[in-house]
């Protein structure tokens, strides 16, 4: 610290990651300069750490100089406290400096109201002469469980088990390039639990990532587009290569990926087999350089072959599939963002039957058209926001579309579907009216059927608005509601008669559901219901009508108790043959307690009654479970954190039909969890 005799000087520092205040004391100097120039040390290993210490070297000058200099970073400044000794001011942050190159700029304001800069430099954050940054981080857990005591357990498993999971990220980085990751390490004694079943660690998904100007590539688990008509939900194992052009918005994407959805070690990367991986090429372009918000155009191809369905693994069906598929799509705003439309045409040539079979495989068509208008942006209406859109949907997918990226799509469909939104004010109202047929391409011997469904929600939660004093005002006796109402219709009828099924009305479906919650301030409860019916109208399966009740609450005493109640009643009433009416009730009680800030306990109770009117079901149940855990040791930076704790878990049962199944039994478990966080 300077002498305090000396007078102070306030420099003024600047940066997004160094928010500190920072005063610098320099002292008196006897000869004023009017050019003079500061210089800034080198840091002892050649580059700046994210904590590293800025030495600032400065000339001998005047106390009226020193007292009108301020320091800039990234030309933010802020206010700050440095540290002096001799004539070199030293500052270092509280907090790490972001990665990359921040500019330090020292300047002095005149008397007369120049500004006059007296030094300029680059610091350049590294963690090494080779890196720019470098980092690697894990969540590690481990869990030892030891049955200490049972009965009248059925096949019980090892008496001491273990399991584990680590997520692993990490990165590294320079000019011009950077390369990421992250995966999941599993563990378990269990074999036969983990992906290969021969070992007890194994790879779960992961991703390696490298970015190098235009180019990335990506190796591993990922979703290469978003949902299309050829491509939905195919997170897969492979590899992509993307080159894009940031100024354009245009990119091309190559990619292989494995067939099925594959986890551990087994497969590599995935793409090794080709008769099970799907291969293709997406490319994306803005047309509209003015604005390219205006228009999207995406072209797919792809094709790919493998086991059917989702694995054989799955469905036990290890025929070989293949196909290909194409998708054009657009998707534009236009009328300030207000009016949105997307288009999509696609077409697949797929072998169902197997690729060495000599069945020729089948060509399938599809197109899906969207249009959603919104009429206005930031709309007002008596003090609250107020947000309204609506559209329609088209969309045809023939009988034989099946692409080998989609799988598990759904085809020979074709719909319409009008859809409404509102909210203002804590009430939101969602409105969706459908229309589908199937057997699209209207095959002779299929029958055609048709299925209107509708959908009305709405929720509503009254907002609580403050008073003239700005305070808001106590809850009512009922405390803070929520309501929702959602209501489902679903017609079915056959258009065009064949086999077991003629022609007019099939089903007729109705759901509503109720409920409504309220909070307060250390409590909360919430009833709903749910009424549905279902009516066979060709008398080919039963009318049921459904009745569900639940009740919930959740109250806190004090810091330490939490109740938890929950009750719910199921009725299943069967209008074709009443001696099939059957009912379920469920209760239960949560109990928590925390005796420390280490040590808490939890209680829970369930009890489960199944009748049939016909009794050839009754059956009760009761579980408990007990759960007492001690944090030994939190986790602390490096250092590990350690919980030990005890379990039980108790089970009976009677059963008045089949009284074999009456045997009450009990677990207690002894469990020590480790979790690190380790981060270099």
């Amino acid at each position: 610290m300077a002498n305090n005799n000396k007078p102070p000087l306030a420099l003024w520092f600047s940066c997004a990651s160094l928010p500190t205040l920072l005063i610098v004391s320099l002292p008196s100097l006897a000869s004023p300069t009017s050019h003079w120039q500061p210089s800034l040390a080198a840091p002892p290993s050649g580059t700046f750490g994210p904590l590293e210490t800025i030495h600032i070297a400065l000339p001998p000058l005047p106390p009226d100089t020193l007292q009108h200099l301020a320091l800039e970073l990234d030309d933010i400044d802020v206010t700050g406290l440095v540290s002096m000794q001799g004539d070199q001011a030293s500052i270092t942050p509280t907090q790490p400096m972001t990665w990359g190159r921040h500019q330090l700029r020292l300047v002095e304001y005149s008397a007369d109201g120049d500004i006059v800069e007296r030094g300029v430099w680059t610091l350049e954050v590294r963690e090494s002469t080779h890196f720019r940054e470098a980092e690697l981080k894990s969540n590690v857990t481990l869990i030892a469980t030891n049955r200490v005591a049972d009965n009248h357990l059925i096949s019980p498993p090892d008496r001491t088990q273990s399991n584990g999971a680590a997520h692993v990220q990490g990165s590294v980085a320079d000019d011009g390039w950077r390369v990421s990751g992250n995966a999941d390490v599993l563990y378990n004694s269990q074999e036969m639990l983990l992906p290969r079943q021969k070992q007890r660690t194994d790879l779960g998904m992961f991703l390696l990532t490298g970015n190098a100007g235009p180019l990335t590539v990506n190796a591993g688990h990922q979703a290469i587009a978003p949902d299309s008509l050829i491509m939905q939900g195919f997170n897969r194992r492979g590899v992509s290569a993307t080159l894009a052009s940031p100024n354009t918005g245009t990119s091309i994407t190559g990619f292989g990926l494995h067939t099925q959805d594959i986890v551990g070690t087994q497969q590599s990367f995935g793409i090794g087999d080709s008769g099970n991986r799907v291969d293709g090429v997406i490319a994306t372009a803005h047309p509209i350089s003015s604005d390219r918000d205006a228009l999207l155009v995406s072209a797919t191809y792809l094709s790919g072959e493998g086991p059917n369905q989702i694995g054989a693994a799955a469905n036990g069906d290890p025929t070989p599939i293949a196909g290909r598929a194409a998708s054009l799509s657009a998707d534009s705003t236009s009328l300030n963002q207000r009016m949105r439309l997307r288009g999509e045409y696609a077409a697949t040539r797929f072998d169902f039957d197997g690729s060495n079979n000599g069945y020729p495989a089948q060509s399938g068509h599809a197109y899906a058209a969207l249009a959603q208008f919104t009429p206005w942006h930031e709309k007002i209406v008596d003090g609250q926001p107020m947000a309204v859109n609506f559209g329609v949907e088209n969309r045809r997918i023939g009988t034989f579309f099946r692409s080998p990226a989609n799988p598990t799509g759904v085809a020979d469909r074709q719909a319409v579907r009008g859809f409404a939104a509102f909210n203002w004010s804590g009430l939101y109202a969602q409105l969706s009216l459908g229309h589908e047929t199937d057997n699209v391409d209207d095959l002779a011997l299929l029958p055609r059927t048709a299925t209107t469904q509708d959908i009305l929600s709405l929720a509503y939660t009254p907002l609580q608005m403050p008073g003239a004093d700005g305070q808001f005002p106590p809850l009512s006796w009922y405390g803070q509601p929520t309501y929702n109402m959602t209501f489902v219709t679903v017609d079915q009828s056959v258009e065009k008669a064949s086999g077991t099924l003629t022609a007019g009305a099939l089903h007729a479906t109705r759901i509503l559901s109720l409920s409504a919650a309220f909070s307060y301030q250390t409590w909360y409860w919430s009833v709903a219901h749910m009424l549905g019916k279902d009516d066979d109208l060709q008398h080919i399966g039963p009318d049921t009508e459904n009745h569900l009740t639940q009740l919930t609450a959740n109250l806190r005493f004090g810091d330490k108790l939490t109740l938890g109640p929950a009750a719910q009643f199921n009725q299943i009433t069967n209008n074709s043959d009443n001696s099939l009416d059957s009912a379920t009730t469920t209760v239960g009680m949560n109990l928590g307690y925390l005796f420390t800030q280490r040590i808490s306990g939890n209680l829970s109770y369930n009890s489960n009654h199944q009748h049939i009117k016909n009794d050839s079901t009754d059956l009760k149940t009761q579980d408990t479970v007990g759960d007492l855990s001690w944090l030994v040791r939190p986790v602390q930076g490096m250092q590990p954190g350690v919980t030990l704790s005890l379990q039980g878990l108790y089970h009976a049962a009677d059963d008045r039909v089949i009284a074999s199944n009456n045997l009450n039994s009990y677990q207690a478990f002894l469990k020590l969890a480790v979790s690190w966080q380790p981060g270099y």
